[in-house]
């Protein structure tokens, strides 16, 4: 098998076939073996049995159904877990790859050599048929300074089998995938190209995005980028890069306080992101374990139960 697409899906009911269907108007692909895994998490609305109608006129589609709701994450290891791809592909339930994607993004592995390649992705209510070109791609020796530098929350890039597993996936600690993914699967790549053209596109927001909700945006960075910190503090030491987690986590306690009071400035939550900006301060470990306790009792936020 040369790719498997990973799909999550959660009540997706009325975009879940275009998503599939910009996957199988996939173009210059077909001599390779592809598969399309598709996880449904549990959805109550429609989507199991678009799902299920889709596989039954193509067996390239899988459909796993979730026994109980594990939330992005959880269900898009599980999805790789079941792919037998040489490449992933992630890809969100109601986003569209535009049709020579795949072959751009497998060019360029192949060009540069490297298991791992991101691109720019842009939310358009029309979108585009073909990758639309920016300027020339860029080759990344030290993957995990430009992903710290250059945060990718976005889906629909390639990365290889062996590279998923070997950094575990996404952290099942978080509820949403968007950040800690990337960030470890830079962590442990040798190499990663960053195509400077639009790969990817979102659909318009609607209610079944996650990414709606800020609270849970600065509830993930901050969880994320702590779990990383612990899982590769010596790697971040040994390349200076540590000031970078540092700083996402600061950005998360001062947007949490900006984006629910009406005058955020006039708070501690300020203050240490000025210091952070300024002097590049960094939170102690007593503050670290503040915070956390801080967004572990933020109300209406999905966490893995």
């Amino acid at each position: 098998m040369d790719i498997s697409y990973l799909i999550t899906i959660f009540n997706k009911e009325n975009e879940i076939q275009e998503t599939i269907y910009s996957i199988k108007n996939q173009q210059k692909i077909d001599s390779l073996n592809i598969e399309i895994v598709c996880i449904d998490d549990l959805s109550d609305d429609n989507s199991i049995h678009i799902l299920e109608n889709l596989q039954k006129k193509d067996p390239r589609i899988k459909v796993i159904k979730n026994d109980k709701n594990l939330g992005p994450s959880r269900s898009l290891n599980l999805a790789a877990k079941h792919a037998k791809g040489k490449y992933l592909i992630p890809i969100d339930g109601d986003d569209f790859l535009p049709v020579d994607a795949t072959r751009y993004l497998l060019d360029n592995a192949k060009k540069y050599n490297s298991e791992l390649v991101f691109g720019m992705s842009k939310r358009l209510f029309t979108i585009p048929e073909t990758v639309t070109y920016v300027s020339v791609e860029d080759f990344h020796d030290r993957p995990l300074e430009f992903v710290l530098k250059n945060p990718i929350v976005r889906m629909g890039y390639l990365v290889s089998k062996n590279l998923w597993m070997l950094a575990g996936g996404a952290d099942e600690k978080v509820f949403i995938q968007d950040m800690s993914l990337p960030l470890r699967l830079a962590a442990n790549a040798k190499s990663l190209v960053y195509l400077n053209s639009v790969i990817y596109y979102l659909r318009k927001t609607s209610d079944t995005n996650l990414s709606n909700n800020t609270d849970q945006q600065h509830h993930d960075r901050y969880i994320t980028y702590l779990n990383f910190l612990n899982s590769y503090e010596k790697e971040l030491s040994k390349f200076k890069l540590d000031s970078y987690v540092h700083s996402k986590m600061i950005s998360s306690i001062w947007k949490i306080k900006r984006d629910n009071y009406k005058f955020p400035i006039f708070s501690n939550n300020f203050v240490l992101y000025v210091a952070n900006k300024v002097f590049k301060y960094k939170l102690n470990k007593k503050q670290i374990i503040k915070w956390l306790k801080f967004f572990e009792n933020i109300e209406n936020i999905r966490r893995i139960n």
